[in-house]
């Protein structure tokens, strides 16, 4: 495997979504991004399509009702032509810029329209336009005037001045050649207000940006704090893994 291709994904079941939409679930900042991927994901019926393998990766494997699974994953629901990225583990700052053109090259080749990630705001003095007079703790910003459209059609705040970082931020650098829109929700996180909440509301923001797709949100809200410490866990595991490797 060369440093130019650190990752390969795995097909796994073939689906035609062409399009469509897929949703970013890897968490750069917080767990708010994975937990309402999570929730779609169980929401709509997915199948699992393919995995993403790297030996840049902590090797770990996620077992759930018995079954293994790889950690990270594309899940999809063809009828609604959408996708989804799932990852859970720990990824290295380092790995963004290439796990960001992996999405972005995947979804060309399915020939997706849009794709969704979001990122949690951490600087209060960030500017947003508000749309209308309304206030909403979900802004977002888009790499086309389509993109951003599609937000402002919601009454979705666009970010007027800030930064983006992580992966959401390669996804917007390097979509503007490849007739993609590209939307990343900026989702103000509360000190002291578990990141579920937040979920629940990204979870229904993405809704709205996609027929057809739903969160279970009551059910999230119930099943949030189980969830939370399951993906702390596997964290807890992969650092672990990571320092026991180093001696």
């Amino acid at each position: 495997m060369s440093n130019s291709q650190p990752f390969v994904i795995k097909t796994l079941k073939k689906m035609n979504l062409k399009g469509g939409t897929v949703i970013d679930g890897f968490a750069t900042t917080g767990i708010t991004n994975t937990i309402a991927s999570e929730c779609i994901l169980h929401s709509i019926n997915t199948q699992l399509i393919a995995t993403i393998e790297s030996s840049y990766f902590s090797q770990l494997s996620v077992v759930r009702n018995f079954i293994p699974y790889f950690p990270v994953r594309i899940y999809a629901n063809e009828e609604l032509k959408t996708s989804i990225f799932i990852s859970e583990i720990s990824i290295d700052p380092s790995l963004y810029f290439f796990i960001g053109n992996t999405m972005l090259n995947w979804a060309k080749d399915n020939e997706c329209d849009l794709i969704i990630s979001s990122s949690n705001i951490v600087n209060p003095s960030q500017q947003t336009e508000t749309i209308n007079s309304k206030e909403y703790s979900i802004a977002g910003i888009g790499n086309t005037v389509g993109a951003r459209n599609r937000l402002k059609d919601l009454k979705i705040s666009l970010l007027k001045n800030g930064t983006i970082g992580g992966i959401p931020a390669v996804l917007l650098n390097q979509s503007s050649e490849l007739g993609i829109d590209v939307v990343i929700l900026l989702v103000k996180i509360v000190e002291g207000i578990p990141d579920f909440r937040a979920a629940a509301e990204l979870s229904t923001t993405i809704s709205r940006l996609v027929p057809g797709v739903s969160c279970d949100v009551p059910l999230l809200l119930q099943e949030a704090e189980k969830i939370e410490k399951e993906i702390a866990k596997i964290k807890t595991q992969d650092t672990e893994s990571e320092l026991n490797a180093y001696g």
